[in-house]
């Protein structure tokens, strides 16, 4: 049996450096003593904090306009762990592990504080080495250059950090992790090096409200709300997620689970879980480490967690499911203007193709194959060639007509008589320019006329059909944006990305070459079978020509 009593010690300077350690940036250390200015003031005080970051000189001064402390308060200050007195008489704040004193120590050797309180100012020092040269494990002692010193001086308390070991101190994050912060603050004014800290929240086109009142989580969490939101543009880090607070102190953001799903940057709000900060688990809510982590472990903390995560899932696919919808319209609309693009190319070569055709066929001289090929190309206008009007007058109505028909005379044979042939009543169109003209349409008027041109569409066909199908009918090349190698194309860059273009106009083009060939061999205008082929050849390369454009730099 022992016959001294045990209790538990604690080695003052090694608690101190490993509570330091915690610290590892500028912003943190800053945001330390800065949170405390705009927390301890006096009633009525608007809070004001000046942050001075001096790189050159590795040091950081933080002033603030708080009320101060006296001698006993200093006391306090330096007790490692330490019961805030604030939380002890009930009042909301931050404060929990009186990690003040030793945040300096993250990045720095030298802590001075300058305090005025109540008209008398207070100047203490502590420096890393002395820290270190307490190997007993007994109290550290702290330099007092000045003691409740009479003065005029209005409440507040200027921190001095120095002998900052960073290579580089970064403004930019300090303002940035200070904005976020101070937005839980109303009037409070911040300002680092000269620069105002303004807190902005992000524009949103959304909010939703999600209560706990009724629910199974109203037991735990108490009758609090979460609040979502959804933001008109991507969230910059500092903005993302579900800020969690405690009687309006905000101690973590989270996504519970959502992050890095696909647009979950857009989405912040809060939820204030007063018990939180009440919390006295074995399992500790959150650490003196300021990391802004909750620990998941903790029954409350995974409450709040599973009472956001489904609800931040189901805005988020809110979300996904607009942005698709938008994207499809917006794509719709952007493939129906490609579509005309292409278009207006095939039917610009479609109608020198046309022209040069009917006037090829013109000058055909006499002779039975001669004059059949031109009386199929006639016939053509069903789907290709004809389509055109032109103006007509109408001439008389007759029942017959004469026409010559001339047999293989005999020699020094008589030469017989013409002998009347019927056709079919109806008016004789003379080609005219007067004003009675009418529009003679050659076309048959049982089917749909499709303005002599070609449309082009995209359309999904399946993956397991062809890139691209003409449809006679309708005189329309439909692409497939199921085919694998056109839906690739599309999902590397979208529909505005070049090689999906050039992809589109390539399947479109050649399947315009296989159309036209197809006509022509359809009207038996083709005498050798190797003229398709020599055809869509030179489709290909005239209408690439015209595309060229496409092909250059931008």
């Amino acid at each position: 049996m022992m016959g001294t009593a045990l209790k538990v010690t604690s080695h003052v300077a090694r608690d101190l450096l490993q509570s330091a350690a915690l610290f590892k940036h500028e912003q943190t250390v800053v945001w330390e003593y800065v949170s405390n200015g705009l927390q301890y003031i006096d009633a009525g005080t608007q809070p004001v904090v000046n942050v001075e970051v001096d790189a050159k000189a590795h040091k950081i001064v933080v002033t603030d306009n708080g009320r101060g402390m006296n001698a006993e308060d200093l006391s306090r200050y330096f007790q490692m762990h330490g019961e805030n007195i604030d939380r002890k008489s009930g009042k909301a704040g931050r404060g929990m592990f009186g990690t003040g004193k030793s945040a300096a120590f993250g990045i720095g050797d030298t802590l001075r504080l300058t305090t005025v309180r109540n008209g008398k100012r207070s100047k203490v020092e502590l420096e890393r080495k002395d820290i270190e040269a307490a190997s007993d494990g007994d109290g550290i002692p702290v330099k007092v250059i000045e003691s409740e010193v009479f003065t005029r001086e209005p409440n507040g308390t200027r921190i001095e950090v120095e002998g900052i070991h960073l290579k580089k101190l970064d403004i930019g994050s300090i303002v940035r992790h200070i904005e976020r912060h101070i937005a839980r603050w109303p009037n409070a004014s911040v300002v680092v090096n000269h620069q105002d800290c303004n807190v902005v929240e992000p524009t949103y086109s959304s909010l939703k409200e999600f209560p706990t009142k009724g629910t199974p989580f109203e037991a735990l969490l108490g009758n609090t709300k979460l609040v979502v939101k959804i933001a008109q543009s991507p969230l910059e880090p500092e903005w993302q997620g579900i800020s969690v607070l405690s009687d309006t102190v905000w101690h973590s953001s989270t996504l519970a689970g959502c992050e890095n799903k696909p647009l979950a940057n857009y989405i912040f709000g809060e939820i204030d879980v007063e018990r939180l900060g009440k919390d006295k688990s074995p399992i500790p809510a959150f650490d003196m480490s300021r990391s802004m982590q909750l620990n998941p472990k903790n029954e409350l903390v995974a409450a709040i967690f599973a009472f956001i995560g489904p609800h931040i899932e189901s805005v988020r696919r809110e979300i996904e499911k607009a942005e698709k919808e938008r994207r499809l319209e917006r794509d719709n609309k952007k493939l129906q203007e490609e579509a005309s693009a292409i278009a207006r190319i095939i039917n610009q070569d479609f109608d020198t193709w046309r022209n040069q055709l009917k006037s090829t066929m013109s000058k055909v001289p006499g002779g039975k194959d001669k004059l059949a090929r031109a009386a199929a190309v006639d016939e053509i206008g069903e789907s290709i060639i004809r389509g055109d009007d032109f103006s007509a007058t109408v001439g008389e109505e007759i029942g017959t007509r004469e026409t010559e028909y001339v047999p293989d005379p005999e020699p020094n044979g008589p030469r017989p008589e013409p002998s009347p042939q019927p056709i079919e009543p109806g008016p004789e169109l003379v080609r005219s320019t007067e004003e009675t003209e009418i529009k003679a349409k050659t076309r048959n008027k049982s089917r749909t006329s499709s303005g002599g041109g070609f449309q082009v569409q995209f359309q999904n066909m399946g993956e397991d059909t062809h890139r691209a199908k003409y449809v006679r009918d309708e005189r329309t090349i439909y692409v497939n944006l199921d085919h694998p190698q056109i839906a690739n194309a599309k999902s590397i860059g979208g529909i505005d990305d070049i090689a999906f273009r050039r992809l589109s106009y390539e399947v479109a083009f050649s399947e315009y070459a296989i159309a036209l060939s197809s006509e022509m061999a359809a009207n038996d205008l083709y005498l050798d079978i190797n003229d398709p082929i020599f055809d869509i050849r030179e489709t290909l390369n005239r209408i690439s020509r015209s595309a060229a454009g496409l092909y250059s730099k931008a």
